[in-house]
């Protein structure tokens, strides 16, 4: 825990403590942990069991770390473009609920090989929920939309979406369009990243 200069009432430490905001995690291009706050190990211990140790002694779910893999190999491709969007996101499943990882970039031009990652990890649970349901008002979204985003929020597959909502698949792929076209994204993830910064 940080060191505090004064002293913390007890209902504050409470609050300060139950804060439901993203973990944070440094990453290496050596794939080693370099910084993590304690939610993020809090995070990565919901999201499995599955875990791989690195040379710090820290270890993350294998997930998290093709994850990285992937993210640091798309900086060390594109290291001249500086972005305050993440390089790649990802929705994956863990124990109470769907976690949301956003990889940003730290790329370093003279030695690509230094490049780092920044992860933030945080559940979208009732945020996501409550974001689809703005995000109906905003993209003037159909009450299927909603449902629709409610499902792609969890990470599911269209197949997962179609026998949830007792739908045929095509037609959530045509729901999922229509949801492109009304929130000018281009992917499920551009669907995602604009619902939940919203």
């Amino acid at each position: 825990m940080p060191e505090m200069t004064s002293p913390v009432r007890e209902d504050f430490l409470q609050v300060i403590e139950n804060r439901t905001c993203p973990g944070v995690v440094v990453v290496n291009s050596k794939m080693e942990v370099i910084w993590a706050d304690r939610r993020a190990w809090e995070l990565c211990r919901a999201i499995g069991h599955d875990r791989t140790a690195n040379r710090s002694g820290r270890q993350l779910p294998k997930v998290v770390q093709s994850f990285c893999e992937k993210a640091l190999q798309l900086v060390k491709e594109d290291r001249k473009r500086i972005s305050d969007t993440p390089v790649i996101r990802k929705i994956i499943e863990g124990t109470g609920g769907s976690l949301l990882v956003c990889g940003f970039g730290l790329p370093f031009n003279e030695d690509p090989q230094q490049s780092q990652l920044l992860l933030l990890i945080e559940r979208i649970g009732r945020r996501g929920l409550a974001a689809a349901q703005q995000a109906k008002e905003i993209f003037k979204l159909t009450q299927r939309e909603v449902e629709v985003v409610e499902q792609l929020l969890k990470g599911w597959s269209n197949k997962q979406i179609a026998y949830d909502l007792k739908l045929k698949e095509q037609t959530v792929k045509e729901h999922i369009q229509r949801i492109m076209a009304k929130t000018k994204s281009e992917s499920r993830t551009g669907i995602l990243a604009r619902v939940l910064l919203l």
